[in-house]
């Protein structure tokens, strides 16, 4: 994992919701990695993005499992993560992600976070979704990369 990761110091990382769902949930294949990638952050060795739809992927499930504990967790994470930006999605971005479902076949999600990346000039955009590895615009990672 060392090599990939250095490579983040100092960049600007636009970060897709499974990165945070494997940190709070601790998955056991992922949660390593994005430990790595979130303690950097934390100290300011790379800058993270991500886009406001954050909070609907990742507190539905927990809403709906009347899990408050974990949606407060989440709430406090996102809004006190140093060196994390939250971006609100905007028309620049919306048009992006449309190009982007458009191009790729993406699900509307998926565009929109890597449409954010690429709006705020991300050098990466780190998920764990494979087919998002297609996307020409911005030079995407995954965990499974980061591990190997």
């Amino acid at each position: 994992m060392g090599q990939l990761i250095e490579q983040l110091n100092n960049k600007y990382i636009a970060l897709d919701a499974n990165i945070f769902i494997y940190l709070m949930e601790k998955n056991k294949n992922y949660v390593i990695p994005a430990r790595k990638i979130f303690e950097k952050i934390q100290k300011g060795q790379s800058f993270g993005i991500t886009s406001s739809i954050i909070y609907a992927e990742i507190l539905s499930k927990p809403m709906q499992e009347k899990n408050q504990i974990l949606v407060d967790m989440y709430r406090v994470f996102l809004s006190t993560f140093p060196n994390l930006v939250i971006k609100d999605v905007d028309k620049n971005v919306s048009i992006l992600a449309a190009k982007l479902r458009s191009d790729y076949k993406l699900k509307t999600p998926d565009a929109i976070y890597a449409a954010t990346g690429i709006v705020e000039r991300a050098d990466y955009f780190i998920t764990n979704d494979l087919k998002l590895k297609n996307i020409r615009e911005i030079c995407v990672i995954t965990l499974d990369e980061l591990i190997n």
